[in-house]
């Protein structure tokens, strides 16, 4: 097999997982903004099962888009730099940005600015109690994830071309 045609298979696969990945944050997506409709409609103090189950999801919505992109880096960019804390905001900023002669930007700057709130969230949520955990803090989040879904298909469709685009590339 040479080495082009290992590329390709990598290329292949990756179709597949982005696939599988944008599945599950759809469905995720979905979740949250039924949970959030729950919430909008329930009466007086919202029950901690309701605002656990909410930051769970929205946990896992972020953790799907951040697989995308670290699967995206891994075999597109050769990985990205794992050393130092900064590991998860590096990652997001860099599927902002085009590396010259390898891929186009991702995700515009914009949503990228919109993702570090998920990001940021998961972060507290990870480290959080969940006595902790405040509607008002999470609603814009919830509330967001419609226009947020959005973004990364746009994201998705503009990365699943530019793969096809070097597996064409590949195959001449």
């Amino acid at each position: 097999m040479t080495g082009g045609e290992k590329k390709m298979i990598q290329y292949r696969k990756l179709l597949g997982d982005l696939q599988l990945d944008m599945d599950s944050i759809m469905k995720l997506s979905r979740e949250i903004r039924l949970i959030a409709q729950d919430i909008e409609k329930s009466q007086g103090e919202i029950p901690n099962r309701d605002l656990i189950s909410c930051a769970a999801y929205l946990h896992h919505f972020y953790t799907g888009i951040e697989s995308m992109f670290e699967r995206i880096s891994r075999v597109i960019d050769g990985g990205a730099s794992t050393s130092g804390g900064d590991y998860h905001r590096e990652l997001l900023k860099s599927m902002a940005y085009e590396i010259p002669m390898i891929r186009p930007s991702i995700i515009s700057i914009e949503l990228a600015e919109e993702l570090d709130e998920y990001r940021r969230f998961r972060h507290m949520f990870r480290h959080a109690y969940g006595s902790e955990l405040r509607w008002r803090k999470m609603q814009p989040l919830a509330n967001g994830v419609s226009s947020t879904v959005a973004g990364i298909e746009g994201a998705y469709q503009k990365t699943v071309n530019f793969i096809e685009e070097l597996i064409r590339g590949l195959s001449q």
